[in-house]
């Protein structure tokens, strides 16, 4: 190993901010935690009403962009991740396809964005606390039937075949010469 696999080495590094950790502030991502809630007249309320987020500003840090995460076309939440390769720094694509690509002008504009919420059809209804009330009947139950008549079927061929085989052999066989003793 010379000293260019150390240099390359240390160029690879570089998007996991070895080189530059000491010069740049990194500002800590929003928690995630659920808001404060407040106690009122013995029973627990949120203090303020969630709501849904329909526009974001795209965070730029140094001299590259992060995308933010987002619901993909599957409904499957792809999450936030930061463009500081050495030469793919600007978050591009869709919406709904997001990747890190090299020019600048193919940077995909986040705040027009409105997949950062779970999406409706991707939300399930829960399951129904009763019985609805369809039991198995056996009586009604055709499955068996339907069993017996396909093997009925499908025997009666076969020994149609092996019937048929046994008559063409002995109709194309050569008649025997009848030798008799006396």
């Amino acid at each position: 190993m010379g000293i260019r696999h150390l240099l390359l080495l240390l160029v690879y590094l570089d998007p996991l901010c070895v080189l530059s950790a000491s010069t740049t502030k990194r500002s800590k991502p929003p928690s995630k935690r659920p808001p404060k809630l407040k106690e009122v007249n013995s029973t627990v309320a949120p203090t303020v009403a969630p709501r849904r987020i329909t526009q974001v500003q795209a965070p730029i840090i140094g001299d590259h962009d992060i995308c933010l995460g987002y619901y993909d076309v599957s409904g499957a939440l792809d999450k936030e991740f930061a463009c500081n390769n050495t030469d793919h720094r600007y978050c591009c694509g869709s919406c709904f396809l997001r990747f890190c690509c090299p020019v600048k002008a193919k940077r995909v504009d986040q705040r027009v964005c409105t997949n950062y919420n779970t999406p409706d059809w991707i939300k399930t209804q829960p399951p129904s606390p009763a019985p609805t009330g369809d039991t198995y009947d056996p009586a009604l139950d055709q499955t068996n039937t339907t069993v017996y008549i396909t093997c009925g079927v499908i025997t009666l061929i076969i020994i149609l075949g092996i019937s048929a085989k046994v008559a063409y052999d002995k109709a194309t066989r050569p008649p025997q010469e009848m030798n008799v003793h006396r």
